[in-house]
């Protein structure tokens, strides 16, 4: 039986996600990628004409995934809010590239910025909503606005920064490792305010993070 031809678009979205993730998106453009491709550059512009358009595809397809897990059905407990948070990082270590070059991106692009804005604060109110929710069913000990919005402050530049910090400290070539590290840091910050409850949670996620890596 052959094997189901992968669509053009798809060719050209996976091969520039790789070469941007590979080189930087400032340094891999139309021609290096029909290069690696072997096509040429008219059949990559059929389907993005701009370069920009193929950064917003790339930054549609990491957000949806990211709104998906956000929004999935689950019981609420401080085991899932971290699970949740090891596949949003894992999605993103994915788009790593868009990431790291996001600073330039949102100075290049006003469309991209206003959308990145908007996104944005609705994460930051779904994320408010899963940390009252874990404070009402016992996996806080305080939910004084000052300690949920340093909470909240802080999960939210992880959760941006997280991959360039990364990057910087020159961990980002083990995606698995770097992810684990970020999700421990991020554990450790729900511990602050944690409940035995919710230290009981952290603790068994933590065992399991770790028993995965193992195995």
């Amino acid at each position: 039986m052959s094997k189901e031809k992968v669509p053009t678009k798809e060719k050209i979205i996976a091969k520039a996600l790789e070469l941007y993730n590979t080189h930087g998106i400032e340094y891999a453009g139309v021609r290096e990628l029909a290069k690696e491709l072997n096509m040429k550059g008219g059949n990559i512009t059929y389907y993005f004409p701009t370069k920009n358009d193929l950064i917003r595809e790339l930054t549609h397809r990491l957000s949806e995934v990211n709104a998906a897990l956000f929004s999935r059905e689950k019981e609420i407990s401080i085991y899932n809010f971290l699970d949740m948070h090891r596949a949003i990082y894992a999605n993103q270590y994915r788009y790593r590239a868009l990431i790291i070059s996001l600073p330039l991106l949102l100075k290049q692009d006003q469309e991209f910025a206003r959308t990145y804005a908007e996104r944005q604060v609705s994460r930051k109110k779904a994320i408010y909503q899963e940390l009252k929710s874990l404070f009402l069913a016992g996996y806080f000990q305080t939910a004084k606005a000052q300690d949920m919005d340093t909470i909240l402050h802080a999960i939210t530049i992880t959760n941006r920064f997280w991959i360039s910090e990364a990057t910087v400290d020159e961990t980002i070539e083990d995606g698995e490792a770097a992810i684990n590290t970020y999700l421990q840091r991020l554990a450790g910050l729900l511990h602050i305010i944690a409940s035995d409850k919710g230290k009981e949670d952290i603790r068994k996620f933590l065992e399991d993070l770790s028993n995965k890596k193992a195995g």
